[in-house]
């Protein structure tokens, strides 16, 4: 079966900017491409004239869009759809059928401009497939794949998820642990992570690195200057597997320097016996 990924657009240069990092993803990886711009009927309070008025407006914008798509497809599958309800909600409800979700921000220190970019967390938060939200500001020399983790069983998921990317790209791998808790969970949180990455059977090199806390502020300023940051994201089971993003991811997001992806992974006890 043909991998998917689907991307939020509205027709801004942010989603743009997700468009273009998503399908060179595609394009090494063999995937098709949905884009899927979304008109908010505001939760239906919008009337039924104005909401048609929204709808053929998206309908011209999906068209530019689809065309520059197409332009930089390079022989990717792509498709364009255009669908009403609330951005994130329909993002996330629709995002089990993909292997991965996208949206582009304009990224300033914080978001700004357009509905996706601004409600990333939110969606990275409901997703049950990794989010990559990528800012317009991703260009300039970047080298490696960074991967926080913090000793949650499960995170694995995530280093995986970076350890093959780091392989795909052919760039080194560090992962990334803030030097705020018990030092003895920390080593075994970076231990562990080491473990992950060689079981991924990727042959890039992995190093690891303690960093000053908070978490979120070492991964964000990291995130200026790599390929890809990758952070994980437990998970609850029933209600879609929802659970809030958290402190650190919630600080990546609102203040990343380049693409970062949030990897949902199944809720475990943190190693040491402490509750999540």
């Amino acid at each position: 079966m043909t991998s998917r990924m689907l991307v939020g657009i509205d027709g801004s240069i942010a989603s743009r900017a997700a468009m273009v990092w998503t399908l060179e993803r595609a394009r090494a990886t063999g995937a098709a491409v949905v884009l899927r711009l979304i008109v908010d009927d505001e939760w239906g309070t919008i009337s039924t004239r104005m909401l048609g008025e929204l709808r053929a407006d998206a309908s011209g914008r999906v068209e530019r869009e689809f065309d520059f798509a197409r332009a930089r497809a390079g022989g990717v599958p792509v498709e364009a759809e255009v669908t009403v309800g609330s951005p994130m909600l329909t993002l996330a409800a629709e995002a089990a059928e993909y292997d991965l979700v996208a949206i582009g921000t304009h990224k300033t220190g914080s978001f700004h401009g357009f509905a996706l970019g601004s409600r990333a967390p939110q969606l990275a938060a409901m997703s049950p497939v990794p989010v990559a939200v990528v800012p317009t500001s991703s260009g300039g020399e970047r080298s490696g794949v960074v991967v926080g983790v913090g000793g949650v069983a499960g995170e694995g998921a995530a280093v995986a998820f970076a350890a093959r990317e780091a392989d795909r790209l052919g760039e080194p791998l560090l992962v990334l642990r803030a030097d705020d808790g018990p030092p003895a969970l920390g080593d075994r949180a970076v231990e562990r992570a080491l473990r992950d990455a060689s079981a991924a059977g990727v042959a890039s090199e992995v190093t690891s690195r303690r960093s000053s806390p908070p978490a979120g502020k070492a991964l964000a300023v990291r995130s200026g200057t790599a390929v890809l940051t990758v952070v994980g994201r437990p998970t609850e089971p029933g209600a879609r597997g929802y659970r809030p993003l958290g402190r650190t991811g919630t600080d990546l997001l609102m203040n990343l320097g380049g693409p970062v992806v949030v990897v949902p992974f199944a809720a475990a006890v943190p190693d040491g016996g402490a509750s999540g």
